[in-house]
């Protein structure tokens, strides 16, 4: 897309997108992301399988974790309470960091972004997830009157709020790289 930036591959490490997510270097003021939990720390994706990308104006970050939830739901096991174990781990594919402090359209970095993560990915990984890419947005933390706007507008669909977050899920690979699927609610995809 015209006037996007190229996507770099990175590393959750990579000083490059820690400024962009901590707020740091020529992002000085901008404060860290809202999902940032410890800034300052050498790394921001956690443990999992990633594909971190960032672009080449070093203006935008892109993160995508593949990673063990902690407990299925109801086990009571979950966030360290005593209970039955869950006996099958379950996983989740996610976008867990998406921020733009440069002048490109974010939505327009979005949809580069899944195709880049979904040629990547195949590529380090041997594979796709059998998960939906997803991603949460915590509504109360962002300042739009529309949460999840430039995801909606890069065709990310099925929104359900939980909790006080907001759930979206990506167009599925089929429709990305090929321009139409069965399953993804739009017909005709500009492919990146």
């Amino acid at each position: 897309m015209e006037n996007t930036p190229e996507w770099l591959l990175s590393s959750s490490s990579d000083p490059r997108a820690l400024a962009v997510v901590d707020g740091l270097g020529q992002h000085a003021g901008a404060g860290p992301h809202y999902s940032r939990r410890t800034p300052g720390s050498r790394t921001f994706t956690g443990i999992g399988r990633e594909v971190v990308l960032v672009t080449a104006d070093g203006s935008a970050v892109w993160a995508v974790v593949y990673q063990a939830t902690p407990s299925a739901r109801g086990t009571g096991a979950s966030r360290g309470r005593a209970g039955a174990s869950d006996a099958k781990p379950r996983f989740v594919w996610r976008n867990n960091v998406f921020r733009n402090l440069g002048s490109a359209l974010s939505s327009a970095l979005i949809e580069t972004a899944v195709a880049r993560t979904y040629e990547e990915w195949a590529r380090r990984y041997g594979a796709l997830p059998l998960e939906r890419l997803r991603t949460e947005i915590a509504i109360s933390k962002v300042r739009s009157t529309n949460p999840g706007c430039c995801y909606k507008k890069a065709d990310w669909h099925s929104p359900h709020v939980v909790r006080g977050k907001l759930y979206l899920y990506a167009p599925c690979p089929t429709n990305v790289l090929l321009g139409s699927c069965a399953c993804c609610p739009t017909t005709a995809r500009r492919v990146p």
